[in-house]
């Protein structure tokens, strides 16, 4: 008696296999999936940029792009530069389906789909900023004088172009360093993230007559114990007193900085939407977002367990 099963493996099935049924899925798998993506934040404050002039959320932006290289055989047509592993990360969920699709994308271009993911995105950011006519933003150290300019003469969602405290201008400043430069001029520190040569240059602007609240210069040497009392004061948390804003000349520079060439005025819009985006009323939501967002710069901070306390409060209060 022949054996069914052997009979059944040893037949030809090449005359019926086109007719043959799907075999069905031995798991089920999700109707979506998330996929992780690192982008440089210089490519994430790009993607937002054209999100706001859209007015969709970017992370509904950035899935219609991926949703496009799922669907399209088009090659990617810039050249892009693979980008810098230590950088942001962005969340999108898409369709099995569509992360199939990227997948084979990928899979044709010889490169891995989280690769060829980033690199679609860059390409469609590229394109669609000569298409909006916007001007084009590379990825530079401008220097940090000239990036407060341009921080004071953009204004946050309160129309407010002035920056109360030493504490605000710290960390707006370190942001903004973030999300343009590929190294950082900043250091854990007892608070976070710091940088002394903000002061330096806050004092250099005011001196020159840009911004407002400029001392008198004394003509005697300081003693040891003056300077010491500098040094700790810039590196409190205290919020103080102090109110950096520019003058009138200090504006028509940053006007001046702008006019200089399409990446001066690139530059000064990443800095406005870091302004808009992140200055926000309460000092203590500016301070809690950038210890979540950037925590190796908070592991010598002295607040560090109380802000990540407040933190994880937060997110328990959210409905």
């Amino acid at each position: 008696m022949v054996d069914p099963l052997e009979e059944f493996l040893n037949r030809d099935w090449s005359d019926v296999w086109d007719a043959l049924p799907e075999a069905p899925t031995l798991v089920s798998r999700a109707k979506t999936a998330q996929v992780t993506l690192r982008l440089s934040p210089l490519l994430l404050s790009r993607v937002k940029r054209i999100a706001k002039l859209r007015t969709l959320p970017y992370h509904a932006l950035a899935r219609s792009w991926l949703i496009d290289a799922a669907s399209t055989s088009a090659p990617l047509e810039v050249d892009i530069i693979d980008l810098d592993m230590n950088s942001e990360q962005l969340n999108i969920k898409l369709d099995q389906d569509i992360l199939d699709g990227v997948k084979k994308r990928a899979h044709e271009a010889g490169v891995p789909y989280h690769r060829f993911a980033r690199e679609w995105l860059t390409q469609e950011a590229t394109l669609t900023e000569v298409a909006l006519g916007l001007r084009p933003i590379q990825e530079s150290q401008p220097p940090l004088k000239e990036l407060m300019v341009y921080l004071l003469h953009a204004t946050n969602r309160r129309g407010q172009s002035a920056i109360e405290g030493t504490t605000r201008l710290q960390k707006l400043m370190f942001v903004v360093e973030q999300t343009l430069a590929t190294k950082t001029s900043f250091y854990a520190y007892n608070y976070g993230p710091f940088n002394e040569g903000i002061y330096d240059e806050a004092e250099a602007l005011q001196v020159a007559g840009f911004m407002q609240g400029a001392a008198p210069s004394s003509t005697t040497m300081p003693t040891f114990e003056e300077m010491r009392s500098v040094v700790v004061h810039r590196a409190g948390s205290t919020n103080g007193d102090n109110v950096f804003v520019l003058t009138p000349k200090g504006h028509a520079l940053a006007e001046e900085l702008r006019r200089k060439d399409e990446h001066h005025e690139g530059v000064y819009e990443v800095v406005a939407s870091v302004r808009e985006e992140w200055d926000v009323p309460n000092l203590q939501d500016l301070v809690d977002r950038v210890y979540e967002e950037y925590p190796k710069f908070t592991e010598k901070s002295r607040i560090r367990d109380e802000v990540e306390l407040r933190i994880r409060q937060g997110r328990m209060d959210k409905p």
